[in-house]
């Protein structure tokens, strides 16, 4: 934390705001820690808040202002400033750091999106989730026997190669309405898999993170009941890899890409089975694209998959891992120049069935270096959350159980996404996955 005497602004959203014919910064906040946006009037912002390094005194401040606009600035002008950027909590101090701890001290992340993605009313959200098992596309709802295996009049797996015990699926995160029938897919797996007691859960952090992976020690609000994270799993994690990866946990704070997960799980096992969480948001691997590297040969994400593996050895838990993420977005809501046609349609599901064919072979290296070749053009937000899942759940081999390319309904963007399931494979000479050597 920067402190009043030598000021840092936040990282936030900003945009020129003209009204009544005064132009303003407008300042908002991505974690939402302010929900109502703050003004600047850009004659005060550009020559002086851009200074707010963390690193200039006050004094320092004051006379590069003065220099560069030959206009004197008084001490008690800039100390005003400051405080009430401190109190609004766009700068990184006194504040925002009391904030920040009263949040760390809470036990339990409230819900998100409740009200907004999906119902906050049990019964309503219940029929809402229902409706998706049922409603085309959907996988019907799960076999009342865990050791069931299919039902008669069951829709049928994009692809069957099922074999050991389950390790892990891939779910959306898109939001509920273009994506919820394919989530169904995912969680029909988990709902007939017994015995399961703890899910690792890799989150796509959509918001900036200093580090390549976040902790939360939180339980997970609901509106259909808490979901416990398995706290003393998480501070293993932390031992092995560092406790650094707390740093950056006020960023679960508004995700939706573990909030969503836990919701379909409460709805599917909440009422019959004790379970916990592990949720851990991934950030960007961009950086490993732009230098060339393995995201593998980053200390970080070395040793976080290290902490993954060496904690499940040990953890007398039966873990299964939750990738939730999407694959590309494109059209112009995302950055492309043209809207959606035929030949970009097909050109994303192409390089979908490229990618899902290494994840299904557990080659994350495969997975990864398929993005890097075209610069992530097309901008799959699960890259590195799905990376980082395949080198902890190997040796494995997955399934794809559904697909969707969602267009907007002009046709113009779209997100594509899938469910996954994934299973054991036995290597002679070698433990499975998840089992103590």
């Amino acid at each position: 934390m920067a402190t009043l005497d030598r000021p840092q602004l936040r990282r936030l959203s900003l945009v020129r705001f003209d009204h009544q014919g005064r132009s303003y910064a407008l300042i908002e906040d991505p974690l939402g820690v302010f929900s109502t946006p703050v003004l600047v009037p850009l004659e005060v912002f550009l020559p002086i808040c851009r200074h707010f390094d963390g690193r200039l005194s006050l004094e320092e401040i004051r006379r590069r202002v003065e220099s560069e606009t030959g206009k004197p600035l008084y001490p008690e002008t800039l100390e005003r400033l400051v405080v009430q950027l401190d109190q609004a909590m766009v700068l990184d101090g006194p504040t925002f750091a009391s904030f920040l701890d009263s949040y760390r001290r809470s036990s339990r992340r409230p819900a998100a999106l409740a009200g907004r993605s999906y119902a906050a009313d049990e019964a309503l959200l219940r029929d809402q989730l229902t409706g998706y098992f049922q409603a085309p596309g959907g996988a019907a709802a799960p076999a009342a026997r865990p050791d069931a295996d299919a039902r008669i009049g069951a829709p049928k797996a994009e692809g069957s190669a099922r074999n050991g015990r389950l390790r892990g699926v891939l779910s959306p995160h898109v939001d509920f309405r273009r994506g919820g029938p394919v989530y169904t897919w995912a969680y029909r797996a988990l709902a007939e898999q017994p015995g399961i007691d703890t899910f690792v859960i890799l989150g796509v952090a959509h918001q900036y993170c200093r580090r390549r992976f976040a902790l939360t020690l939180k339980d997970f609000e609901t509106p259909l009941g808490l979901v416990r994270t398995d706290r003393d799993y998480v501070q293993q994690i932390a031992r092995a890899a560092g406790a650094e990866f707390f740093d950056d946990e006020l960023v679960h704070r508004g995700e939706h890409s573990i909030e969503f997960q836990t919701v379909f799980l409460q709805h599917v096992l909440g009422r019959n089975r004790q379970f916990q969480v592990v949720p851990i948001l991934v950030g960007s691997f961009h950086d490993c694209m732009e230098r060339g590297i393995e995201p593998i040969d980053d200390s970080q994400v070395r040793a976080l998959v290290a902490a993954l593996k060496a904690v499940e050895r040990t953890s007398g838990k039966n873990v299964v891992f939750i990738g939730g993420i999407d694959l590309c977005h494109v059209g112009p809501e995302f950055g492309d120049p043209a809207p959606v046609d035929g030949v970009l349609e097909t050109a994303v599901r192409r390089f979908d069935r490229e990618m899902l064919g290494h994840a299904a072979a557990v080659d994350p290296a495969r997975w990864f270096a398929t993005a890097a070749a075209v610069s992530n053009s097309f901008r799959v937000c699960g890259l590195a959350a799905t990376y980082t899942m395949l080198h902890a759940i190997g040796p494995a081999r997955g399934e794809l159980l559904k697909y969707d390319l969602a267009l907007d309904e002009r046709r113009t963007c779209g997100v594509s996404f899938a469910s996954m399931v994934f299973h054991t494979l036995s290597v002679p000479g070698q433990p499975e996955a998840g089992t103590d050597p």
